[in-house]
């Protein structure tokens, strides 16, 4: 199966838990969800939980261990059943979203060639509000190779005003 194909079941899955759930329970959903996956990312556990040996009454036991909601109790069953484990994190990830989603609230993921400060990712922050209509939440990364400005990623846009960028099209209106 294809990585587009992977994300598209496990969108699937994620819409299917979401619309199950009321309004009033997305935000715990999604917390306990998040909480699954950091135990399932521990290696001792995803060596036992992903092995190809492990059956699947032994990851059932440990889902019972886990002490869930019933909801996400059932729903993990299910994955096990249907031996998609692989897809959980994608799962939480489209489930998150959705969540956020529904709050009004979009990630911009900010990438900058220095730190910025905190008035400056205020300022960022505001700005993006009202472009976006939602409210933003900005995740940073420092990459010195775009060599200045920023390139911001929020709500399947690109808006890239790197140097690095600049440059490759200044290039190719030469070329």
């Amino acid at each position: 199966m294809s990585e587009v194909t992977h994300s598209q079941v496990a969108k699937r899955y994620a819409e299917a838990l979401f619309t199950s759930l009321d309004a009033a329970d997305h935000r715990l959903m999604s917390q306990e969800f998040e909480t699954v996956i950091t135990v399932l990312e521990d290696p001792v556990i995803q060596g036992v939980f992903r092995h190809p040996q492990t059956t699947k009454e032994r990851k059932r036991a440990l889902i019972g261990k886990m002490q869930l909601s019933p909801t996400l109790e059932k729903f993990l069953l299910l994955i096990v059943e249907k031996s998609r484990e692989a897809l959980l994190p994608s799962m939480e990830h489209h489930f998150r979203q959705l969540v956020l989603e529904t709050e009004g609230i979009t990630i911009a993921h900010v990438t900058t060639a220095i730190s910025l400060s905190e008035e400056t990712l205020c300022q960022l922050q505001q700005r993006l509000n009202t472009l976006t209509g939602k409210t933003v939440r900005i995740q940073t990364k420092v990459d010195p190779r775009i060599g200045g400005g920023m390139i911001i990623k929020v709500d399947g846009k690109v808006l890239d005003g790197s140097i690095s960028h600049t440059l490759k099209e200044l290039q190719r209106s030469f070329a």
